[in-house]
């Protein structure tokens, strides 16, 4: 009965019951899977040692999930782990194509054949079954297009789709969208690899029995290597997506030229000057985190900021942490993970580590120093994709533009005041005049004026050098053929 409860489960969509299933089938050839259901997708981790093949495991998983023809799952997410990796080998994102692909063999992952070897019902319950019908109608239906649209015509109507719907943060409706354009494109791509689709011949062994295409290459070469994951494709249809090579390439640097006005206009200087504060007081405010002390940020100009440790905020901010890592190794990101680990070193230091004069003195500096690597941070990551539900992939546009707005800014008065142009920004907006945090560093920590200039230009200069060499190597690696190309026609 218990069996049986899990087959209904799973045929419902629990992404638990589903990944259960495939780990008691799979159990034998030393993998195992685990599962998240997220609306419209299902996502699943097959984690051995070494890592599943991609080709075998790809075709096994679309034939079981398939035979269980859940009607509210569209897209099937695919990862390929090798055991304590920190990162997927291979990911595939497919359409459940029934129709197209359940009439094919497994290639590789098939079931056990001696009595011996019996699975238990449960893996039984994943045997093919006829497809399901009218699957690629439908989806040519939902985008309203004709059976039979060529990929460039469903490729122009759905990024437009995706864009309108995008711009109106109606991601309920774009679900069926994604699901009818990866049906569609997923179905095509199959029909033309099935023209001159790989004869395939068995490798027998002890752990995990799979299937490998016949190779000129030596029979060890071929069971060592394991599938890389590829970079994503330009995609230059979306002005959304991040691969796109004319939001990154043009309209980044045009964002950061629009900043730049923005600060040569008095008015508009005067008008949007609250964005440069809540960045002031937010440089104060991540200090106070980083080191464990509870601190309210206001955009009125002022922070409030607790001496005390607080191990409530040390554990608060460390959970964050470790959620960005999780994020970060769930969708194969290195990014994430790395500043992830950087900052729960830093935050332990500063929290345990660090005295109170110093963490005074820190505090009093992050104030226009966050006005400076706050922003410089918040520029670049421009190019760095967070998880759908922030919708990024829209709001980095205005927040790049209020970033450079502040970040310009200070690049110009630290430019200045060197040459005597401009002068240091003593004062506050509250309280006395000694209370600012530039008469603070000189009165309370001994610095000197050109300590604080010393410090502050470096710091602009180094922020400016880091998304300087972020924009020129995501164009590198967007045009790298070209740069390649002219590397070899000029070079000896």
């Amino acid at each position: 009965m218990a069996t049986l409860s899990l087959v209904e489960q799973a045929k419902d969509g629990d992404a638990a019951a589903i990944a259960a299933l495939l780990t008691q089938s799979l159990k034998s050839k030393g993998i195992e899977v685990r599962g998240d259901r997220q609306s419209y997708c299902l996502h699943l981790w097959f984690t051995g040692n070494p890592a599943p093949p991609q080709a075998a495991t790809v075709a096994y998983a679309q034939r079981a999930i398939a035979k269980l023809q859940v009607p509210t799952i569209g897209i099937l997410q695919l990862y390929g782990e090798q055991a304590g990796a920190p990162q997927p080998q291979w990911t595939e994102e497919i359409a459940l194509l029934s129709s197209a692909l359940t009439a094919r063999e497994d290639q590789g992952l098939a079931e056990p054949e001696g009595p011996e070897d019996q699975q238990p019902e449960s893996a039984e319950a994943l045997a093919p079954r006829e497809p399901a019908p009218a699957a690629i109608a439908r989806a040519y239906q939902e985008l309203g297009l004709a059976v039979g649209a060529s990929l460039p015509q469903v490729e122009s109507v759905y990024f437009r789709r995706r864009a309108e719907l995008l711009k109106r943060g109606d991601r309920a409706a774009l679900e069926p969208h994604k699901w009818a354009f990866t049906t569609i494109k997923t179905q095509l791509e199959q029909a033309q690899l099935e023209q001159n689709e790989p004869a395939y011949v068995p490798v027998t062994e002890e752990a995990a029995p799979v299937m490998y295409p016949r190779s000129p290459a030596p029979r060890s070469q071929r069971l060592q290597s394991n599938p890389q994951p590829t970079q994503p494709a330009a995609d230059d249809t979306d002005l959304l997506s991040f691969q796109n090579r004319y939001s990154n390439g043009l309209i980044f640097p045009l964002l950061l030229l629009a900043g730049m006005l923005m600060n040569a206009m008095p008015i508009v200087n005067v008008l949007f000057r609250g964005i440069k504060i809540w960045i002031h007081e937010f440089g104060h405010a991540t200090i106070a985190w980083l080191a464990g002390r509870r601190a309210i940020p206001l955009p009125i100009g002022w922070t409030s900021v607790d001496p005390r440790r607080s191990f409530f905020v040390y554990v608060g901010i460390l959970i964050l942490l470790g959620l960005l890592f999780w994020a970060g190794r769930r969708e194969g990101k290195r990014w994430p993970m790395v500043l992830a680990v950087l900052l729960a070193v830093v935050q332990f230091y500063m929290t345990w580590l660090m005295s109170a004069n110093q963490f005074d003195m820190w505090l009093l500096f992050g104030g226009i120093g966050g006005e400076i690597y706050l922003s410089a941070l918040l520029i670049v990551s421009f190019y760095l994709p967070l998880p759908e539900y922030f919708r990024w992939d829209f709001y980095r546009f205005p927040v790049v533009l209020a970033a450079a707005f502040c970040f310009w800014d200070q690049v110009w008065l630290w430019q200045r005041v060197p040459s005597g142009k401009a002068s240091i920004p003593f004062g506050s907006m509250w309280g006395d005049v000694d209370d600012g945090d530039m008469n603070r560093l000189i009165n309370d920590h001994s610095w000197t004026p050109g300590d604080i200039i010393g410090t502050y230009s470096t710091l602009t200069h180094l922020c400016l050098l880091g998304i300087f060499a972020v924009y020129s190597y995501t164009l590198f690696r967007q045009h790298r053929e070209f740069f390649t190309a002219l590397g070899r026609q000029w070079l000896p």
